[in-house]
């Protein structure tokens, strides 16, 4: 908390800032001002919690001062200081709800007991608003959601909007306010837009969805007002330039706000398709079809399974159709590459922990959501089928049942009983002879490919996973954690841990 000490003689101003112990009433900011127009000036910028005043002072009296602060701060506590009790002065005192009149000179436990008291009370009256806020909130969202439910009670509705002072006899429509997770502070900036629409010239009510980082708002203005929409919008723009808006139909029948409110969430969905756009509103796109075909995963295995070489034509192509139908949901459309990014890794699993930055399968959710854009999903898309290029490429140079080894061990390597002679049986070959093969094209042995797979595949994730590594030593077929240690350290000369600290692992 603040305070602001005012008094023109400075023995009493210094005395009291050395005499009381501030901490013990929560004041860690203290200002001093010699006179009453001073003290104005400070206060203004200051804005302090309790006030402690001389009621005589030069160029303004200490009653003006403290009726001048409480016209723009009324919930600043205000102590007076006089060295007359005069009851002109004690009835402004009164009037101004002031703590506590003290007398001059100064009794430290009088004092000491008014500052308690102010704390008390500014404590109380903060507790106080915070229920009250929590309370309107509580039944703005309330309201929110019964104006945007397709089934709603009519008395609940209009008992509800006048307790809020919400108006529903006037012009109406939803917006959706949103912003990009990947803007540096968002959450502070959305708030501050959020504020700005509701000092709007509209009655205006709203929810918070913070996991989709966007405000909801239905706002009420009358018809004559209908034209100052669209400056406000692009002043809102203007503000906060990395806003986007949503913008549902016009109603002027409250029960009609469920469509407002179903055409404001398609329009914002637009962003997702358009990332040089911000503001949004319906079209008559927007009302035809916004699911995606059910039959498209099957294609897409089909393509995998059979003619993986085309995937880069088939992706390119969905993601031409998802640019031309754009009101597919966002939430659909991560769903979809999330599945389909999932069976490419299933398929290819030596192209995690490269250039697309996924390490296991857990992280390719949060690797999808985490986008703004498609524009973004595309681009991944792209970079994660030209490193399967590159590793199918790689591995074209050996024969068919070498590249048949090498994908079982990308597979199963995680398994700790994973052998030459499991591998041999697995291609329906004789350990011996698959061993001469394999070394005749790789130049070692396949037990040496076995141990070298695992270690490349523990370093990747000793460089990027959190897990501890008794766990990565598991997930790489080690029989235990000091085994691994050992072999890691022989085939690199440092501890796992050692490695893991000098390439900034977690």
């Amino acid at each position: 908390m603040k305070i602001l000490i005012a008094d023109d003689e400075d023995y009493t101003r210094e005395g009291l800032v050395d005499a009381v112990n501030w901490e013990e009433y929560g004041i860690d900011e203290i200002m001093q001002a010699v006179n009453g127009a001073e003290a104005v000036r400070i206060a203004r910028w200051f804005l302090p919690d309790i006030i402690l005043t001389d009621v005589r002072m030069p160029q303004m009296d200490g009653i003006e001062f403290a009726t001048k602060v409480l016209g723009w701060n009324p919930d600043c506590r205000i102590i007076f200081m006089s060295g007359y009790m005069e009851i002109e002065y004690l009835r402004s005192a009164i009037r101004l709800a002031a703590i506590d009149y003290i007398e001059k000179p100064i009794d430290l436990p009088v004092l000491c007991e008014a500052l308690a008291r102010a704390m008390r009370e500014i404590r109380e009256k903060s507790r106080t608003d915070t229920a009250t806020r929590a309370g309107r909130e509580f039944q703005q969202h309330r309201l929110f959601n019964l104006l945007t439910s397709r089934e709603r009670e009519k008395k609940a509705v209009e008992n509800l909007a006048a307790e809020m002072d919400f108006p529903l006899n006037q012009c109406m429509h939803c917006m959706i306010l949103q912003m990009p997770g990947r803007v540096g502070g968002w959450e502070e900036q959305m708030e501050r837009a959020a504020q700005a629409v509701r000092s709007s010239f509209c009655a205006v009510i709203g929810t918070c969805q913070r996991q989709k980082r966007q405000y909801e708002f239905i706002l009420s203005y009358a018809e004559k007002d209908r034209y100052r929409l669209s400056s406000f919008y692009q002043k809102l723009l203007g503000e906060f330039p990395q806003v986007r808006l949503g913008i549902g139909m016009d109603t002027s029948h409250y029960k009609n706000v469920y469509n407002s409110y179903q055409t404001a969430c398609m329009a914002i969905n637009c962003a997702f398709y358009q990332e040089g756009e911000r503001f949004f509103q319906i079209d008559e796109g927007i009302l035809q079809k916004n699911y995606i075909e059910p039959g498209i995963y099957g294609e897409f295995l089909q393509i995998l399974s059979q003619q993986p070489q085309n995937l880069d034509q088939w992706f390119e192509g969905l993601f031409d159709r998802l640019y031309q139908y754009k009101y597919y949901q966002k939430e659909q459309v991560y769903t979809l590459m999330i599945s389909f990014l999932t069976a490419i890794y299933k398929k290819y699993p030596e192209i995690y922990g490269t250039d697309t930055g996924i390490w296991k399968e857990e992280q390719i959710s949060a690797c999808v959501r985490e986008t703004d854009f498609l524009c973004e999903i595309r681009e991944f898309v792209r970079r994660l089928l030209r490193c399967l290029k590159e590793k199918q490429e790689e591995q074209a140079g050996y024969g068919r049942i070498i590249r048949g080894v090498m994908d079982y061990v990308a597979e199963h390597y995680g398994e700790e009983d994973l052998s030459v002679v499991q591998i041999a049986e697995h291609l329906h070959f004789s350990a011996v002879y698959l061993n001469v093969l394999f070394k005749q094209e790789r130049k070692m042995t396949l037990k040496q490919y076995l141990s070298y797979y695992r270690l490349e595949r523990a370093k990747r994730m000793l460089e990027q996973d959190y897990d501890k590594i008794t766990e990565i030593a598991e997930k790489c077929g080690y029989a235990n954690a000091n085994y691994f240690a050992k072999v890691f350290r022989e085939a690199t000369g440092m501890s796992p841990a050692q490695y893991r600290r000098q390439k900034g692992g977690q």
